[in-house]
């Protein structure tokens, strides 16, 4: 007797769920959301830290204007495409 005959396979629950198996590569969207988390536990995890409101206001905007100069450092690096000869 092989029990696994009597459960309903992968593919029929999930047409029952009306979804479909995935196919291809999905790499990135997972990638995006677990940076969005991380970025989201980051913030709170600051504002839930034990010190003042003051350090705290200091403290996010030294993060901040460092995130801002890192992203245009960046843009200046390599941010376009500039036309060639003519």
């Amino acid at each position: 007797m092989d029990l696994a005959k009597n459960f309903p396979s992968t593919d029929d629950i999930l047409r029952a769920l009306g979804q479909n198996r995935r196919t291809g590569n999905d790499i990135l969207p997972g990638l995006a959301l677990f940076g969005a988390g991380l970025l989201v536990g980051a913030g709170l995890a600051l504002l839930f830290a034990p010190s003042s409101g003051e350090d705290l206001r200091a403290e996010i905007g030294e993060r901040a204007r460092e995130v801002g100069k890192g992203l245009t450092d960046g843009a200046d690096e390599g941010g376009g495409a500039e036309p060639q000869g003519a």
